[in-house]
């Protein structure tokens, strides 16, 4: 299969698969190839299911050729990151304490993207236990950034974003607590959406902080993402309507600049990065508006979306903590002996002041439909980089984390070294299909990366 002919978006290659130019076993076998030559160096996979995709590939062209179609992903090759059940294959949670655990079940959302015809290619490499924005694993590696192999990819959905970005699959699954689906987007240069808390259901992935996972998508364009929400979602959500297609007039709209934030602390090559994006969006039609949010700027209590995060996972953990605490990365070790610390009279009253925060969600968009931020406020820093540096990388990413708001990186630009650089686009609860609206439309007057 030539370079030139593989498609680089879902919406391309089910147009080719159904007009019998392309199969899906034809496609399965290019990235399954791309697979074995890059991955010994990227790092992006912890096992990859080669025979299995093989033959869920060939029975899906079989099907397409009697004419049954299972769903918008008919014979599309995805990847599954390492902390979501797969029936029958490891699911090791980039943990050594699992590293023999084979799921016995899928997990909500793979039993919903097989029902859509997908075909899954392997479970991709993340922190330990989804704990860290670095993306880093002592156990089964690091994930390299695939611009440049001595930075970071982001974390903790590092394997996904990698595989998207190196172009070994169409569509990656992740996992965002406190960033891990935006931050490896941000870095790793392609698009990755923190859906609203809730929206997708979390049955089937080991949790870290219950009250803030949310499992969402990495793909190489905003397009991809409304095909996947569409595929697991429609027609049974009762919060949104179809997506796909995308329209792409965002006349009128508000978009909130934050004072005080939004340019606050960020290296110079991302401010100006992030600049641009808005002047683009402004003429695209969008109003932008600046506004004062005290939450973001002053009240957003970090301890208490601490408290909440670090009990809650020493909670999923404490058998095994209490058992052998050694068998766990230094990460890790730190969140739990920290989570121990913790009281349930402390967890109750932080408990209560998150639900009382809720009410932050309305005011911030009183005023505007979308609130626009860098993802991080540096492009990748180097794999070794100090603990504090990817520490600092969570300020755009925990107040909307911890309001369960749903939110989406796309590439804005390049820093001087060539690395991506993110721009955040923050919606109120399920606007999902306002959020890729504003998207689209600045992927499309930015790339020429679409499926038309």
């Amino acid at each position: 299969m030539q370079a030139d002919f593989i498609p680089k978006t879902i919406a391309q290659a089910s147009q080719q698969m159904r007009s019998g130019l392309l199969t899906s076993k034809t496609l399965v076998k290019h990235y399954l190839k791309s697979i074995q030559k890059l991955n010994p160096t990227l790092n992006a996979f912890i096992t990859v299911i080669e025979q299995q995709a093989l033959e869920t590939s060939i029975q899906l062209d079989l099907e397409r050729s009697n004419g049954q179609e299972r769903g918008l992903l008919h014979g599309i090759p995805i990847v599954v990151k390492d902390n979501i059940d797969t029936v029958g294959v490891k699911t090791t949670v980039g943990s050594e304490l699992f590293c023999d655990r084979i799921s016995l079940f899928d997990s909500v959302i793979v039993q919903k993207l097989k029902a859509a015809g997908a075909v899954i290619l392997g479970k991709t490499n993340l922190s330990e236990f989804a704990a860290d924005l670095s993306g880093n694993n002592l156990f089964y590696g690091h994930t390299c950034n695939v611009w440049n192999h001595n930075h970071s990819s982001g974390g903790s959905s590092s394997g996904s974003a990698t595989a998207i970005a190196a172009h070994l699959c169409l569509a990656g699954i992740g996992t965002d607590t406190g960033g891990s689906i935006r931050v490896p987007a941000s870095w790793s240069g392609v698009v990755g959406l923190r859906p609203t808390h809730g929206l997708l259901s979390n049955d089937g992935i080991f949790p870290r902080t219950p009250s803030f996972d949310t499992v969402g998508f990495l793909t190489n364009c905003v397009e991809d993402i409304a095909i996947l929400l569409d595929a697991v979602l429609f027609p049974t959500s009762i919060y949104l309507k179809q997506l796909y297609p995308l329209p792409t007039n965002i006349n009128g709209l508000k978009l909130g600049i934050v004072s005080n934030y939004t340019f606050r602390g960020i290296e110079g090559e991302v401010a100006k990065a992030i600049y641009n994006a808005i002047f683009i969006l402004k003429q695209l039609g969008a109003e932008i508006i600046t506004i004062n949010s005290p939450f973001l700027v002053e009240e957003f209590d970090e301890v208490t979306y601490s408290t909440i995060a670090l009990y809650e996972f020493h909670q999923v953990l404490q058998a095994e903590y209490t058992t052998n605490p050694n068998i766990f990365a230094a990460k890790v070790q730190s969140d739990l002996s920290k989570g121990v610390k913790i009281s349930r009279h402390s967890y109750k009253k932080a408990k209560e002041k998150w639900e009382r925060c809720f009410l932050q969600r309305q005011k911030l968009f009183q005023q505007v439909d979308i609130v626009v931020t860098p993802t991080t406020p540096m492009f990748a820093p180097l794999i070794n980089a100090d603990t504090k540096i990817y520490r600092l990388n969570q300020r755009f990413m925990l107040p909307f984390s911890f309001l369960g708001l749903p939110a989406i990186s796309l590439p804005c630009g390049r820093s001087s070294q060539g690395l991506p650089i993110g721009l955040q686009l923050i919606g109120n609860s399920y606007t999902e299909a306002l959020i890729l609206r504003v998207a689209f439309t600045f992927q499309l007057a930015t790339t020429s990366f679409s499926s038309s």
